[in-house]
């Protein structure tokens, strides 16, 4: 009787997403709470691309950076919510080919 483990990453999958979330919630919080000289601020803004890109769209008159940092959190959070889907999508994708090779070992 020959059983065949799922790879590593298939059994631990849920790593990635989770610590990417936690730096995304770490991001929002430097993003909500600017300091004058936060790398923080630039690392949110770079990690919530392609979404920060619609800042060009904004207005520069009043409230402009309460609009901006409003926007940045969006795409963070929309970055993350993609990132948990597509590991729950990668996941049921690892589990039916690793069914179908046992399957087919039976």
């Amino acid at each position: 009787m020959s059983t065949t483990r799922p790879p590593l990453w298939y059994r631990h999958a849920w790593w990635l997403p989770s610590a990417c979330s936690a730096f995304a919630f770490a991001l929002v919080v430097a993003t909500l709470r600017p300091t004058e000289q936060s790398i923080l601020l630039a690392v949110a803004i770079l990690c919530a691309l392609p979404w920060s890109l619609a800042l060009f769209l904004l207005d520069f008159n009043e409230g402009f950076a309460d609009r901006a940092a409003v926007l940045v959190c969006i795409g963070l959070c929309i970055n993350a919510a993609l990132l948990w889907w597509s590991t729950a999508l990668l996941r049921v994708r690892f589990r039916d080919r690793h069914a179908d090779l046992s399957d087919a070992e039976a």
